[in-house]
Order: structure tokens, then sequence, then C-alpha cells
């Protein structure tokens, strides 16, 4: 069985076995490859068995996919190959090799530098709702300005309802 080994921002790694049926990957739970990074899509990308190979396919994400540090919307995967979601880096390992080769490309990725999760420059939110950046809680003024405009509203209404014809 195929497997891919996750290696998180914060330094911690995991290795997921890839089955041969569909496999989504993306930063919600309820996808089969649940990777929580910020980098990461909600539905990131998809991994699927085919022809005798295993392929990643991008799934429209916001940061891309990456395999061997090209972007890609869609590709083979080869024993060895890194595969990155957003900012997390992912190590392909095909059951088709020998334990030599395996250590090989463990030793190859540990010897790359760690990739911090980031927003990169060019990320534009499509939320309408934008993201607090003070870290100050908004509500209680949004829900008294939204009071005082009704109360005002309210207070206009009477008055043109009451007002005597000239």
């Amino acid at each position: 069985m195929a497997k891919l080994k996750i290696f998180f921002p914060d330094g911690t790694e995991t290795t997921h076995d890839l089955p041969e049926e569909k496999t989504s990957v993306g930063r919600i739970s309820d996808n089969q490859l649940h990777i929580p990074d910020d980098s990461v899509s909600s539905r990131h990308a998809e991994i699927f068995f085919e022809n005798a190979n295993f392929y990643v396919r991008d799934s429209d994400s916001t940061n891309g996919t990456f395999v061997n540090g090209s972007k890609i919307q869609g590709a083979v995967l080869n024993h060895g190959d890194e595969v990155r979601f957003g900012s997390v880096s992912c190590l392909f390992l095909s059951e088709n090799t020998d334990s030599a080769t395996t250590e090989a490309a463990d030793i190859q990725k540990q010897q790359k530098p760690t990739i911090q999760s980031v927003r990169p420059e060019s990320f534009t939110s499509s939320s309408p709702i934008p993201r607090n950046r003070n870290g100050k809680n908004l509500s209680p003024l949004a829900v008294a300005s939204a009071a005082l405009i009704g109360i005002l509203a309210a207070a206009a209404a009477l008055y043109l309802i009451f007002q005597t014809p000239a």
C-alpha cells in the first residue's frame, strides 16, 4: 500500500496509508486526509489510483498543490516525490520500492528546510467578512449601533405617523 508521510509546520509528522479509492485532502475534518493548517484549503486536493499509478489533482485550492516544487493541476506520483498542499510538505512512498530507497527519500526530506505556514502575499480571502486583526471583539459595538439605528428609525416612523396634517 502506498503512503503519504506528512510533515507539519510545527515539526510533527504522521504517515497516512493511501487506499486505491479516491482520497480527499483538506483542512476540514470530513476529508479522508485531514490537514488542519490555515494554508490548506477546506477541500484542497484529491489523490487517486488509476492505471496502476497514483495521481494527485488540485481541487482549485487557494494556495496550490505542488509536486517536487512545481505547481500542478494534476500529476502522477512516483516514489520519493515531495507533495505540498499549501505550506504542508509530504513525501509520497509507494509500495513497489525497497527499504534503501525509502530511507534515502526520508534522508533527503529531512535535509530540506521546514516551511512555515504563512499566508502568501498574493492571498485574497473570498469571505465577505473581514478578519479581526487587532484581537478586539467588535460584536457589542455592532449590536449597540444596530439598536441605535433601529430606535432612530422607529422614532422617525412614529413622528411621521402622528404628525398632524397642515
